[in-house]
């Protein structure tokens, strides 16, 4: 599927229409599903996980407090075995998607940038 056939699941919309990766000289406004006040009552929350995998690859992950409407940031290391501490290998780290579901769960997929598995740890940090 090329880029310009992706439509918008709600309104059935062409996505970004003529060129979607210019800017414009609008601001985008805040999505308005009613979580844009400030709240007091969010603690933050973070969770470190210890993976292996090679190249590109996906875990679901639980985390405590977290819905499909969490904001989660994270981050990845190549973690050296025998100490669990992290080091800069040659493998390269990138982090490609973090989705926030129900359930208290989230869903990454981490790019180890090494075709070998690897051991990384995975931080995640959000407000529950």
């Amino acid at each position: 599927m090329k880029h310009t056939d992706l439509r918008e699941p709600t309104t059935g919309q062409a996505v970004g229409g003529n060129d979607a990766n210019t800017a414009s000289d609008q601001p985008v406004p805040p999505d308005k599903d009613g979580r844009g006040e400030a709240r007091a009552d969010l603690e933050p929350t973070g969770h470190t996980y210890t993976l292996r995998g090679h190249g590109v690859f996906e875990r679901l992950l639980a985390a405590p407090g977290v819905s499909a409407f969490t904001d989660v940031v994270a981050g990845v290391t190549e973690v050296y075995d025998p100490t669990n501490k992290p080091f800069m290998g040659g493998a390269v780290m990138m982090v490609d998607n973090v989705v926030p579901l129900d359930g208290e769960r989230v869903r990454i997929r981490v790019d180890s940038g090494w075709p070998e598995d690897v051991t990384v740890r995975v931080s995640l940090q959000y407000f529950a």
